[in-house]
């Protein structure tokens, strides 16, 4: 029986242990806590003692830590898991630890995005890190210790007599055996020249010299003990090397301030993250199932909202599909008076429980899967604006003069090519579209007529026309992003507006006016050496074909380069060469 009792005792006294544990882990981890500052108080020896510091300490440290590290695995979900300007998540915590994070609907309105968005922007302008911060004030408090270290400077005299005795005595130089042996043997040469005298007494010698250095130590050592007592040399001495160890750690906290600047729009993500984290993991530092949306800005991580997160009924439309196949079964057997009015409050219960969820999907519109669907249809879209930036060189080998007909046989110089295109784009696959355009292209040729050896004639001319391109577009379908491509372009082009001017080799005012005199009657002379210009005529109109190759970069920008394969005209003032005509081609669609 005594045994029995001991054990009901014992049980006892267990489940009361083990429910205050918690309650005492508690209290006694805040008391050790006080316990360990500066100041202990009379009591920490009996509590320490009766709480096992050191137990509870380590034990509490050891859930921080993995709380700890869980909390930085959601500031870099939080950092990295928002690729729009502002996003709403839905943080997941489990008996206070962080499990994981998905896709949220915010409660704010476009126009509250919109405003608390631009006030976090300007907020976070003017923050700093919490790493700069540290930086900053280690760098003040060092300026402010330097500025109260320096102590009175020295006098000249007290500098000069601080260095005589920071300087050790020179030591009078040793004699080795060999300076000895010569001393020895002049000695002994200097005593046979002269006359004998007494012997001298090298014990005496040795011994006043010994004196003399003793009393030349005791007076050094007397005047630096007077030196330092009125000049204070130690302590100026110390006082410059604290001022240099000083002066390295600022120069060190500078250089480290300086790379802490260039990442600060980084730290100041982490910190706001990590703000974030603190204030979710403060409400759910509970036991049991905790979540929480919170929407914030990308490039700040800034708190815009934060609401508590409800499980969403899974099982709430079935009973309304069950129900009401069920109801006309008794109504059969029923009054129909009697059950039409239960059949209207389930009836408007699912419109009810419908309605407030309609908004909660549109909440959020960064993050909502209609935007995406709309980005994603955008982007596959067919049609396309482009603007069309060609240049290129073109061959011609005669020309046609207003006053005096087609010149042949002409020395090519230069002939360039310019022309801004408008085109409207149709894409029937990834690779493959056709355009359509309207556009002005401006030509520039330069000529060398070779009459006689000795008289040449030089011509050029500025055209301006209109130009319809058609062309075709073939890709490879496979590749994303840099496509390349071939073309075949037909291209009309309709001169509408040339200068020209035909310059004639100096000639002798005889010669000039005998000329004049016999063909006055055959051509107009007073076109030489006179720019002349012209309209060109509807039956002026030239058709080319080209050949191009190229790259498109998305369908947005693509480069391709076009030989010609062809050109026919209609009327005599242009002959084009295909041999010696080419074009760079760069396409820009929006």
């Amino acid at each position: 029986m005594r045994n029995i009792f001991k054990s009901i005792s014992i049980a006892v006294a267990a489940v009361a242990v083990i429910s205050t544990s918690a309650i005492a882990d508690e209290i006694c981890y805040n008391l050790c806590l006080s316990c360990r500052n500066t100041e202990r108080a009379e009591n920490c020896d009996k509590i320490e003692s009766t709480c096992n510091c050191p137990f509870v300490i380590d034990s509490a440290r050891s859930k921080n830590m993995g709380v700890e590290l869980r909390k930085r695995k959601l500031v870099d979900d939080l950092v990295a898991g928002c690729t729009k300007a502002i996003c709403a998540r839905t943080l997941t915590f489990q008996d206070g630890y962080y499990k994981g994070i998905e896709k949220g609907n915010t409660t704010l309105t476009r126009f509250e995005l919109i405003a608390k968005s631009g006030e976090a922007e300007q907020k976070a302008m003017g923050m700093l890190p919490r790493a700069v911060k540290a930086v900053n004030a280690t760098i003040d408090s060092l300026t402010r210790r330097r500025s109260l270290l320096p102590i009175a400077p020295m006098s000249m005299e007290c500098t000069e007599r601080c260095n005589d005795c920071a300087t050790p005595p020179k030591e009078e130089p040793k004699m080795t055996p060999a300076d000895s042996l010569r001393a020895a043997t002049a000695a002994k040469a200097a005593a046979a020249t002269q006359p004998a005298a007494a012997p001298v007494d090298t014990a005496a010698l040795a011994k006043a010299r010994a004196d003399s250095i003793a009393k030349a130590d005791s007076s050094r050592k007397a005047f630096c003990r007077i030196t330092e007592t009125s000049c204070q040399c130690k302590a100026h001495a110390d006082n410059t090397l604290e001022l240099i160890a000083l002066d390295k750690e600022i120069a060190a906290k500078n250089a480290i301030a300086d790379s802490l600047v260039k990442i600060k729009s980084e730290l100041l993500r982490e910190d706001m993250a990590r703000a974030i984290a603190d204030s979710v993991q403060a409400r759910c530092n509970v036991q049991g199932m905790c979540r929480f949306t919170v929407t914030y800005t990308s490039k700040e991580v800034a708190l815009l909202e934060m609401h508590a997160t409800e499980e969403k009924p899974v099982a709430a439309p079935a009973p309304v599909e069950t129900a009401a196949p069920a109801e006309p079964v008794k109504t059969a057997k029923s009054a129909p008076a009697d059950t039409a009015k239960p059949e209207a409050k389930p009836a408007e219960a699912p419109v009810a429980a419908a309605e407030p969820q309609a908004p909660a999907a549109e909440a959020c519109p960064q993050d909502s899967a209609n935007k995406d669907a709309k980005e994603e249809k955008k982007d596959e879209r067919i049609f396309y604006k482009v603007t069309e930036v060609m240049y290129g060189n073109f061959g011609e080998h005669s020309y046609y003069a207003k006053d005096i007909g087609r010149i042949r046989n002409l020395e090519e110089e230069t002939g360039h090519e310019a022309a801004l295109i408008y085109l409207l784009r149709w894409y029937f696959y990834d690779g493959g579209a056709i355009s359509i355009g309207l556009g002005a292209s401006y030509h520039y040729k330069s000529f060398t007529y070779e009459f006689k050896p000795e008289e040449k004639y030089d011509i050029y001319y500025h055209n301006i026309g209109a130009d319809i391109p058609i062309s075709f577009r073939l890709g490879v379908p496979v590749i994303p992003v840099v496509k390349p491509f071939i073309s075949q372009t037909f291209h009309f082009h309709k001169p509408i507006f040339e200068v020209y001017k035909i310059e004639t080799p100096p000639e002798n005012e005889e010669d000039e006016d005998a000329m004049k005199a016999l063909m006055n009657n055959f051509i107009d002379l007073g076109m030489f050496d006179d720019i002349r210009h012209r309209f060109n005529g509807a039956k002026e109109l030239s058709f080319s074909v080209w050949l191009g190759f190229g790259l498109q970069i998305t369908r947005h920008f693509s480069v391709e380069y076009q030989m010609n394969f062809g050109t026919a005209s209609s009327g005599h003032a242009h002959k084009f060469d295909p041999d010696e005509s080419w074009r760079i081609v760069v396409d820009l669609a929006w």
